[in-house]
This record gives structure tokens, C-alpha cells and sequence, in this order.
């Protein structure tokens, strides 16, 4: 870790001294140094040195005491949200523009250590008239800069809201000032599907996603998605060793209205297995098939949430609320929770008030309260969902400090 620290910051050194000679590139800094200090009423699934916000915990229960062992508070203060990176632009040859962007932080991928060093976004973007292609790591097509929730957490939402970034190749066809096409093929690398550490690769096949986004500067905006993936079942899980496979689909809508001060968001998903986008869910075995001709079904999810934050330039409130749910599967299943990511979670909901003071156009600090439910499932129903589902609640304040540079 500390080795790769060292060579992106000797990079961003010499190609911003570079910058400075070359007239054909544009080569820019940016970033921010954050501080947030968190919370919590109740132990909760945490992710990224307890930055991304999930749901509160069920009970567990002392041997000794019989006392849930899960309710108790927690806090937390941490910088390693901070990142900085790099926009690089030109030379433009031919009619081609290049641009390149490289950009990391230092939440790493659990919490083995507080400031472990990761790559965010590394990739080239070729536009040619009004075409253009993208090969590199950076947001799934299912995270749309254009319109995620502004919350003050880290989480933006998850998991109601989706959060992954992916090796990909992009290509965007600008078909009108108000509409946008694109087909995306992935690949998985920091965020994997649970108990899948090479499944997208021995499927032999991508992920692939097609979006259309409708809208263009104007008040209203909307975008719609729809992705197929398919996966290799682990060996571990493949006695005779014939090589079964699940796939899966999944859906996204997402809109946003400008309104005088105000500004709308929300989006709503439909999707199966898709805990590589932070969302619980994962894989059951068909009931009644043998080892020699082995069946698997994802088990599907859907959310829904929407955001609303003001446009004041100083005090900017706002909202945000979700709601996920669990569906199951389409045929009667053994759930493989080595397969899954909390498939026992039934439902979340959150509600999360924020308030946010702007010093100047580069300095904020953010104060959100939130309160989160969720309901988890002491067994599951013949298709996979939770079911005796008891309810969970916590409750979480956050206080942050924001400089971007």
C-alpha cells in the first residue's frame, strides 16, 4: 500500500511539473480533505473504515447474560475519506479529444487498517463528434453522477441507492442535445458479487448495460438502465465439477427536477444478486435438482428513494428517504448464504434530515441525522425470502468537515 501511495503521488508530481512545459495538456488537481465524525445508537454493517452506512444488526444474544450483544452505541472519527487525483486532458489529434482522469483515496477495501491506500477512477475517454468511448475503472452505469442522493454520509444511499465502480469499456452516442445512448461492458474488481471471487471471469462473459438518458441542461432529467450479468458458481460449491452458472437481470429508473431553490431527485431499482452494487441479496439452489445437473436462482431485490435538497448557496437542507425490500426467487430455492450478502435482510428503511453550511464555494460543513429500520428473517419461505421477520432500529448522527480543492 504504502508502495502504490508512493508512485501515484511521484505521478501526480511529475505530470503536473509536466503540465506546466507542455501546452498540448491541461493537467489539473483536485480533490478534497474530509473529516467526519459518527454516531451510532446500535452495531451495524459497516463498510470502507466504517464510512458506508448499511443497517442496524439483528440480535445476538450472550450465552452467559442472554443481553443482545448488539445494543450498544458506537462512534467514530476518520479522515480516510480524503482523495485527490488527476484531470488530464489533450493533445487533441485528428479530431479526437483524450481525456484522462486517475483519482484515489484511502479507504481501502475493509477495515484491515484506517488509511488503506485504493485506486477510485483510472481511465481514457476518446470523443469524436458525437461519439465517444471510455476503457478504465470508474462508476457501474447504475451510479449516474448526474443524479444520486446528497446526503452528508458517505453511503449516498446505499442500499437503496446503488455504489460500484468497474473496469469497463463505455461507448456513448450522443444522438441530440437531450439524449444520450450507451452500451457498457464490465468487469468486477473492488466491488464482487459475495462468495463470487472470480465468477464475471470464469463466466467468460461481462457484465453488459444499456442506458439511455433523456433530458439533456434542462429542468427535468431521467434515465433508464437495464443489465445482464452471469456468473460461474464457485468450485466449492460444484461437487462434480460440471461448471453450473446463475444469471441475472437488473433495471434502473432515475429522474431529477429542477425546481426555483429546490432540486428533486429519485430513483428506483429492480435487480437480482446485485450485492456488488451494495445491495443484499444473492443466490438459491433449485429444489430437487441433483449435483450432476445442478440449478441456481438469484434472489431478487427493488428500492426506491428520492432526495430533495435547496439550491441556497449558504444553508442548503435537505432529505433523503428509502425503502428496500427483498422478493426471492422466481422458482422454490435453498438459499446459499456463502452465495449471498445478508440474504436473511427482509426490508430497510431510512429517513436521513441533513443540514449543510457552505463557507465560500469550496469549504462545507454537514451535520445529518439518520434513522435507519431493518427486518431480518429467522428463516426463509420455499422462494428465499426472509421470513419471522423482527425489526431493527438505529439511530445515527454525523458531523462533517469538507475542503475541495
Amino acid at each position: 500500500m504504502r508502495r502504490s501511495f508512493l508512485l501515484f503521488i511521484s505521478l501526480i508530481l511529475s505530470l503536473s511539473a509536466y503540465g506546466q512545459d507542455e501546452k498540448p495538456f491541461e493537467i489539473s488537481l483536485h480533490g478534497f480533505i474530509a473529516v467526519d465524525a459518527s454516531y451510532n445508537t446500535r452495531a451495524s454493517r459497516q463498510a470502507r473504515n466504517e464510512h458506508i452506512y448499511l443497517y442496524p444488526l439483528p440480535e445476538r444474544t450472550d450465552a452467559l447474560t442472554g443481553k443482545d450483544l448488539n445494543d450498544r452505541g458506537r462512534y467514530d472519527m476518520d479522515a480516510a475519506h480524503s482523495r485527490f487525483g488527476l484531470h488530464i486532458k489533450g493533445p487533441t489529434i485528428q479530431g479526437v479529444s483524450v481525456f484522462g482522469l486517475l483519482e484515489a483515496d484511502f479507504l481501502g477495501d475493509d477495515r484491515v487498517a484506517d488509511s488503506d491506500f485504493r485506486m477510485r477512477h483510472a481511465y481514457i475517454k476518446l470523443g469524436y463528434k458525437d461519439f465517444s468511448f471510455v476503457a478504465g475503472q470508474t462508476w457501474h452505469p447504475f451510479f449516474i453522477p448526474e443524479n444520486f442522493p446528497q446526503t452528508v454520509n458517505t453511503c449516498v444511499g446505499v442500499p437503496m441507492h446503488p455504489l460500484s465502480r468497474n473496469p469497463q469499456l463505455r461507448f456513448n452516442w450522443h444522438v441530440q442535445n437531450n439524449l444520450e445512448l450507451s452500451a457498457t461492458f464490465l468487469e468486477q474488481n473492488n466491488f464482487r458479487t459475495a462468495g463470487f471471487p472470480t465468477g464475471s471471469e470464469d463466466a467468460g462473459l461481462p457484465e453488459v448495460v444499456l442506458q439511455a438518458k433523456i433530458g439533456g441542461t434542462g429542468p427535468a432529467w431521467a434515465s433508464l438502465s437495464a443489465g445482464y450479468k452471469r456468473l460461474a458458481i464457485p468450485e466449492a460449491h460444484d461437487p462434480q465439477k460440471v461448471h453450473p452458472e446463475v444469471a441475472s437481470f437488473h433495471y434502473q429508473a432515475s429522474f431529477r427536477y429542477q425546481l426555483p431553490g429546490l432540486t428533486y431527485r429519485m430513483g428506483a431499482l429492480y435487480g437480482q444478486n446485485n450485492s456488488e452494487l451494495v445491495i443484499p441479496g444473492g443466490v438459491g439452489r433449485v429444489v430437487n435438482t441433483s449435483d450432476t445437473h445442478p440449478e441456481y436462482q438469484p434472489l431478487a431485490s427493488a428500492t426506491l428513494w428520492i432526495d430533495l435538497n435547496s439550491t441556497n448557496k449558504t444553508w442548503d437542507p435537505g432529505i433523503f428517504a428509502g425503502y428496500m425490500t427483498a422478493m426471492g426467487a422466481s422458482e422454490e430455492v435453498t438459499v446459499i448464504p456463502e452465495l449471498s450478502m445478508n440474504p436473511d435482510v427482509t426490508d430497510v428503511i431510512a429517513i436521513a434530515p441533513r443540514l449543510k453550511y457552505h463557507l465560500g464555494t469550496h469549504t462545507w460543513i454537514g451535520a445529518e441525522y439518520m434513522w435507519t429500520q431493518a427486518g431480518w428473517g429467522q428463516s426463509f419461505d420455499n422462494f428465499g425470502a426472509p421470513s419471522d421477520v423482527e425489526n431493527y432500529t438505529n439511530h445515527r448522527l454525523l458531523l462533517s468537515v469538507r475542503y475541495h480543492f
